[in-house]
């Protein structure tokens, strides 16, 4: 496993045939899919799809146990976001009363199909970044024939994010080493801590910044004048070939995001009447 961007890339994986283009169409077309989708069981299915596509990429799921946490916490958050801050509703109908805070069918139903069209979006983030390098990222764009100045600085970006969690390993690894240990200490302690982490990160990313506006400049890059205007040859482009495959692969995406859009708009699918799991979520609650 080789770490890259905020995931773990495999060594080897039958992923890596494919172009880059196409797992970044994939990303932000399959990520839209939940927003069309009002049934959390089709959301839920999306949810094993893209896992089952980890799987086949050799994905080690094991890395899955760092979202699970916040998947978790984000459920609890929208739950309690929907009923006990919900507010009043009469028009709505009630099903428990409990400390004065009124449970509404709707609310509860709302959040559950809001969380269930979040972790499709999450897993299909998680595939992506477990999958595609940072390189991959920028052959996608520049096969898109995005701007050089937009890749490079969406490249810079990626690349920053990488280096700050870098660094904060290193503060963390450097106060371990001076036997500082957070271990016991409260919760309003360790936010301190983390917030005093802020300083050395923050110093260390302007030392960053400079020693790059330094290397573009060696290199005689510029943004503006005449030197912005000169044509870069596409280098890294040569070592990636877009293939018939690649074109069905697209096609196939493009074509599932019709039908669902068919069926959603023309058909009434997907909608909350017809979930079976929100029937029977009333049937239990009422």
């Amino acid at each position: 496993m080789n770490k890259t961007l905020l995931g773990y890339v495999p060594a080897e994986s039958p992923i890596y045939s494919i172009h880059p283009f196409v797992k970044l169409y994939f990303l932000l077309v399959v990520s839209l899919f939940p927003m069309f989708i009002s049934s959390p069981e089709i959301n839920l299915l999306i949810t094993v799809v893209v896992l089952a596509l980890m799987v086949y990429s050799k994905v080690d799921l094991r890395i899955l146990r760092i979202y699970i946490p916040v998947a978790i916490s984000m459920g609890w958050v929208i739950l309690l976001s929907y009923t006990v801050l919900g507010g009043e509703h009469p028009e709505y109908e009630l099903l428990y009363r409990v400390l004065g805070v009124n449970f509404y069918w709707e609310r509860i139903r709302d959040a559950v199909v809001v969380y269930c069209r979040i972790l499709p979006m999450i897993a299909t983030m998680v595939f992506f970044l477990t999958t595609s390098r940072e390189r991959d990222v920028i052959v996608a764009m520049r096969t898109m024939r995005t701007p050089f100045v937009v890749t490079y600085v969406f490249a810079m970006a990626l690349r920053a994010s990488g280096m700050v969690l870098e660094d904060f390993q290193i503060v963390r690894q450097a106060e371990q080493a001076r036997g500082f240990d957070t271990a016991g200490k409260s919760i309003a302690y360790k936010i301190r801590k983390y917030i005093m982490y802020m300083i050395p990160l923050f110093a260390l990313s302007l030392r960053r910044t400079e020693e790059f506006t330094n290397a573009l400049v060696a290199r005689g890059y510029a943004f503006t004048g005449e030197a912005a205007r000169v044509k870069r040859a596409d280098y890294i482009l040569t070592h990636y070939h877009f293939r018939f495959s690649d074109g069905v692969l697209v096609a196939i995406i493009s074509g599932l995001f019709l039908v669902l859009l068919v069926m959603r708009y023309a058909q009434g699918k997907f909608s909350v009447e017809a979930s079976w799991v929100l029937n029977w979520l009333y049937q239990v609650f009422s």
